[in-house]
């Protein structure tokens, strides 16, 4: 049984949700992180989306009638003799068998257990169905530490050239303006069709894994100092993606496939709302377009305004295909799903990725210094010596 908040606790959470909603709102509307270098201005992106999935998580903890439940026995994932990864017996910091069912306990609102908290987006403390379908996907050692380490640091390397790649690729492509800090179309109105549209899709493509890279890159660093530097149990720290050009279907994309690591708050809130609105097929929505939010409002922070047609709207239709797939199956009796569900996944996030994506490099995301600056990075250097450009070093 879970306990009801404390009425004195409840009242004082609401008292201080204007005080923290306009911190994070201050914080993203009236500071420049980019320190007055155009290229470093996509860091004003990340800082609006940590303070945008922080506000979510304080409306989550504000308006929750119970405390969370906090697991205290989740057992370690290991390989079995197919490769694949299972749950088996014991978790390795208590040696406890492994009950029928995760055990938790209330937490009782200390300091140690509220930063525990606010730093575990993924509820993985939290929420057991999130934290086995988690724990599930990793590959890695966990057992060996040094083993992980290097597992870890490998992948970062990997994820650092590979989004090198992607970037290059784009800042290539023959349209002005495109891959710069000052953003550009991806759409080159003097290039006939269908080359045209040639052009956009590979700007399309190369986004998508610029993203799926800067994420993982930035997850092994996390990984990388919280295991190697605080000490931390590598169990704690599984993959944040599946493979999400498998996916068979849009559902499977958005709910398995692609990072979950804001999703408990996209359902806890949007969801609900959507849902007292619309129903089921509102739920949906209600999440998608939440996402949408929180997309553009990253954006804004980049100080070149908001962009919810093209932002909001491109998730919003990410929605209406899970509902069509929905609606599909209960009219034929059979999911979406296999090489016709694969092509169909493609096929639409590849049409529709036009919204966000234009948005996006017309914002200047592509023309920015994540990890490596310019002349650090090595697939930009053999371009350019290969062009015949001097090097930048």
């Amino acid at each position: 049984m879970t306990a009801p908040r404390d009425p004195v606790s409840q009242a004082t959470r609401l008292l201080l949700l204007p005080v923290g909603l306009y911190t994070y709102a201050y914080v993203v509307a009236f500071r420049d992180y980019s320190v007055g270098e155009p290229r470093f201005n996509p860091w004003n992106y990340g800082v609006g989306l940590f303070n945008f999935a922080a506000a979510l998580k304080l409306l989550e903890m504000t308006f929750s009638r119970t405390a969370p439940q906090k697991i205290v026995k989740s057992p370690p994932a290991t390989k079995s003799s197919n490769g694949n990864t299972q749950v088996d017996s014991v978790y390795s910091q208590n040696g406890a068998t492994k009950p029928n069912g995760p055990e938790t306990t209330v937490t009782t609102g200390t300091l140690k257990e509220v930063i525990e908290y606010l730093c575990d987006p993924r509820l993985l403390h939290y929420d057991t169905k999130m934290a086995q379908n988690s724990h599930d996907l990793e590959t890695r050692d966990t057992s060996n530490r040094a083993s992980f380490l290097l597992s870890t640091l490998f992948l970062y390397l990997i994820h650092i050239l590979l989004l090198d790649i992607f970037q290059t690729t784009i800042q290539s492509l023959p349209n002005p303006g495109l891959g710069t800090p000052e953003g550009g179309s991806i759409f080159n109105d003097s290039i006939p069709p269908p080359f045209r549209y040639i052009i956009s899709s590979i700007a399309i493509l190369c986004t998508g894994g610029s993203v799926y890279c800067g994420l993982q890159a930035g997850h092994n660093v996390l990984t990388l100092v919280a295991v190697g530097f605080l000490g931390q149990d590598p169990y704690e720290y599984p993959p944040i993606f599946d493979k999400p050009w498998l996916s068979t279907s849009i559902r499977e994309l958005w709910s398995k496939r692609w990072h979950l690591v804001l999703r408990v708050f996209f359902t806890s809130i949007g969801a609900k709302v959507g849902g007292a609105l619309l129903g089921d097929f509102g739920a949906v929505l209600g999440a998608f377009t939440l996402s949408g939010i929180l997309h553009d409002w990253t954006i804004w922070g980049m100080g070149k305004g908001m962009d919810p047609v093209r932002i909001v709207g491109f998730f919003y239709v990410q929605g209406i295909a899970v509902i069509l797939e929905t609606l599909w199956t209960k009219l034929t009796g059979k999911r979406v799903e296999g090489f016709w569900g694969r092509v169909w996944t493609w096929s639409f996030m590849l049409i529709s990725s036009h919204l966000v994506v234009e948005a996006w490099l017309q914002h200047g995301i592509a023309g920015g210094d994540y990890f490596l600056r310019e002349q650090y990075r090595p697939v930009l250097q053999l371009r350019n010596f290969l062009l015949g450009k001097r090097f930048l070093v």
